[in-house]
């Protein structure tokens, strides 16, 4: 284990159990579909793409090196990782790569969609019971329920049912709005001990991380460098930062997501990338530079959640 993963941190949760400070995520690792037939004619249909323009692209690259990514971001001291049944066979291949493998914290996940795609059970348990044979674990750290759609609430009734059964060791939900959380309040059922849901610094989310921290519930963001795109790593501060701490401007995004106590769901391909998500322990941003960042703010949405359980998007096919 390299030497930065010494300053590790974990989060106690409200029922006493322990979470990473920072997730490796596979839902942009292994691409498209676990229907075979539509996954090879998109694969060869991107293979054609990269040799007519004599590129590697990142889709091609992560399908074919997957096992690599996952022992890599083991072996750099990831032990937090992040799935769900939406990401095609990313659950398949954490069991088939980790299983064997010390100290994980597994997340997993379950929407609207498992429970209704007719290839998938028609109930949250037997979708976990399925994610658990994938992953090749008798339980998962944290089940989560990805997207508000639907029939949600009653899913998400599930999903507390089965932690008191044991099933999983922790609960949440993803992507949900204050409104979504006070709908569960309104309910009589328990808050998420977890929710995930897109953050970074243009979507920095401050009315929903105080409402959690209120409410004793950890935050997790994915997306949570504004996938490095210009808007964001352009921005004079940033690139003020970067120079000042020699950071590249994602380890400003994760120290900033690291000092509000809030847990980064990465992915990457390359170990050096992975060594540099990991390595923010040698700086601290001011309270002023901290301050700089929240005001970066502009609600700059990566990820639109129209679709995401569409029948026909292709993850679900």
């Amino acid at each position: 284990m390299v030497w930065y993963m010494k300053n590790t941190k974990s989060y106690s949760l409200r029922n006493g159990n322990t979470i990473p400070w920072i997730s490796f995520g596979t839902g942009v690792i292994w691409r498209y579909t676990r229907n075979k037939p539509l996954f090879l004619k998109h694969y060869i249909r991107t293979l054609l793409s990269c040799v007519k323009h004599l590129r590697f692209n990142r889709e091609l690259k992560g399908n074919l090196l997957i096992k690599s990514i996952l022992n890599n971001a083991y072996n750099e001291g990831f032990r937090s990782f992040d799935s769900g049944r939406i990401y095609a066979m990313s659950e398949y291949y954490i069991g088939k790569v980790l299983s064997q493998k010390q100290d994980l914290f597994i997340t997993t996940k379950c929407s609207t969609m498992d429970v209704t795609r007719g290839v998938s059970p028609s109930d949250v348990k037997g979708n976990l019971v399925l994610s658990l044979k994938y992953l090749n674990r008798e339980y998962v750290d944290l089940y989560l329920l990805h997207w508000p759609e639907g029939d949600w609430l009653n899913y998400y009734a599930q999903i507390i049912e089965l932690y008191k059964q044991g099933k999983v060791k922790s609960f949440g939900a993803c992507n949900l709005s204050i409104e979504n959380l006070k709908q569960i309040e309104n309910a009589g059922l328990e808050l998420p001990m977890v929710m995930q849901t897109e953050m970074h610094p243009l979507y920095a989310r401050h009315e929903l991380r105080q409402y959690c921290q209120e409410h004793n519930i950890q935050v997790m963001a994915h997306t949570p460098t504004c996938r490095n795109c210009d808007k964001f790593t352009k921005i004079e501060l940033i690139q003020d930062l970067s120079k000042k701490y020699h950071k590249t401007p994602a380890q400003i995004a994760i120290r900033w997501h690291y000092q509000h106590n809030v847990i980064p769901v990465v992915s990457c391909f390359n170990k050096e990338h992975m060594q540099d998500n990991l390595n923010i322990f040698d700086f601290e941003l001011d309270q002023n530079e901290m301050d700089s960042i929240d005001k970066l703010n502009c609600n700059y949405v990566m990820l639109d959640s129209q679709g995401i359980d569409d029948p026909n998007y292709i993850y679900n096919m």
